[in-house]
Parts: structure tokens; C-alpha cells; sequence
């Protein structure tokens, strides 16, 4: 690469565990800084799926910790964005971003961050998994199928299988997103299938809070 030349990178997938078993690597004043993975891959820029399992603000400083299911790692913005303002604990997101060390710990410096579906992180593992393209469309397909075929099974395994860290009352707004055909869910339904002991306290508080709304007698919609 020629003196005042721009080489971007391309975002290599990988998983939290890689990341954080691979050494930061300082190069120097004209050129970037990398990951060097236990395999020896020098990584630039990276691009995960992971589930968000806390997030924080202190004053224009956000920061998240995510988790893919082999470990945790800290993103961190430094100034307000418009991209996190409506994420919350439990939804599955893609980053492409730096990895940065402060205090000698990894945090990831996001150029890219968008929520996704929570089937997105079943594809990631796929991929990771996968020793090559065919192997990764291969098995990409029998998930698909699979799902197709026994949908209703499929989502059991999938909510038992992803990272349960959902608070009380992220698993009850999911639950009731399940169950919400378009008119809402009745109270009683929501009772009935919830697995927390407090449901009818827990749904008043969301009522309180303006989390639902009653929009009908006796049934609840998230807003």
C-alpha cells in the first residue's frame, strides 16, 4: 500500500470468543491496528450477531455488552446515535465495526450496528461452523426447511437454545408479541402460558408504565 493511500478492510466474521482469545496487535502511525486470531488471521474489521444483555448511557457515552454464545464483549459509542435509541435488552443485532482496547480489555468501535432477526443468529453459528460455502449453504437450507416443516417445534428449541437473559419483563413482552394474532391477547391467555409466577402483577405495572394498552375489555397489545 502506497504512502497516503486508504485501504479499507473487509469485515471478517467471527465469533465474541475468537475475538477475545486473539491478541491487539499496535502497528504503526500509518498503519491500522489489528486482531491477530489464535489461527493467525489478521483481522481489521470484524462483523458479529450477538444478543444485547445490558445496555447503558452515561452521558454521551453508550455502551452494550452482547453475547453470541461463546462470550461477552462491550460496544461502545461516544456520542449520541440514532441507531441504538431503540434497542433494548433482549434483541439480536449485527455490528461490523474496530476492535479497540481500553484498560487492556477489547470493546468493539462500531461503524455499522442494526437489529436483526433472532434467526439471524442461528445463521451465524451455521456460518461459523461451516468449513466452507457449500457446507454453509448446505446447512443453511436444512434449517430453513426444518423450520418450515415443524415451525411451531422450531421456535420452542430456538427460545430454549438462545441465551436466556431476558428479564422478567422483556419475557413477557415476547410472550405476548407471540401470542398477539393483530387484537390483541387476553389477560387470561397471558396468565395461562406465562412461565413467571407474578404475571397479573407484572402486567399492571406495564399497564402503569404505558408498556400495553388495553384495547379491548379484557385484552392487552404491546405498544
Amino acid at each position: 500500500m502506497e504512502k497516503g493511500s486508504f485501504e479499507r478492510y473487509a469485515a471478517v466474521k467471527i465469533s465474541i470468543k475468537d475475538i477475545l482469545e486473539g491478541s491487539y496487535i499496535y502497528e504503526s502511525e500509518q498503519n491500522s491496528n489489528y486482531l491477530l486470531t489464535t489461527n493467525n488471521q489478521k483481522i481489521y474489521r470484524i462483523n458479529i450477531v450477538a444478543a444485547i444483555i445490558h445496555k447503558e448511557q452515561v452521558g454521551s457515552i453508550t455502551s452494550m455488552l452482547i453475547e453470541d454464545g461463546t462470550g461477552k464483549i462491550i460496544i461502545r459509542w461516544f456520542e449520541e446515535n440514532e441507531s441504538i435509541k431503540n434497542t433494548f435488552i433482549g434483541n439480536i443485532c449485527c455490528v461490523v465495526g474496530k476492535i479497540r482496547v481500553y484498560n487492556n480489555e477489547k470493546y468493539i468501535s462500531p461503524e455499522i450496528f442494526k437489529k436483526v432477526d433472532l434467526l439471524w443468529l442461528k445463521v451465524r453459528s451455521l456460518e461459523l461452523s461451516a468449513k466452507d460455502k457449500n457446507t454453509i449453504l448446505q446447512k443453511t437450507n436444512e434449517f430453513y426447511e426444518e423450520k418450515k416443516e415443524v415451525k411451531e417445534q422450531e421456535e420452542i428449541v430456538i427460545r430454549d437454545t438462545v441465551l436466556d437473559t431476558d428479564l422478567p419483563f422483556e419475557k413477557l413482552t415476547r410472550l405476548i408479541k407471540e401470542l398477539d394474532v393483530g387484537d390483541g391477547v387476553l389477560i387470561e391467555k397471558i396468565i395461562e402460558k406465562s412461565p413467571l409466577e407474578n404475571t397479573e402483577q407484572m402486567l399492571e405495572k406495564m399497564l402503569e408504565k404505558g408498556d400495553i394498552f388495553q384495547n379491548n375489555p379484557g385484552k392487552v397489545k404491546i405498544l
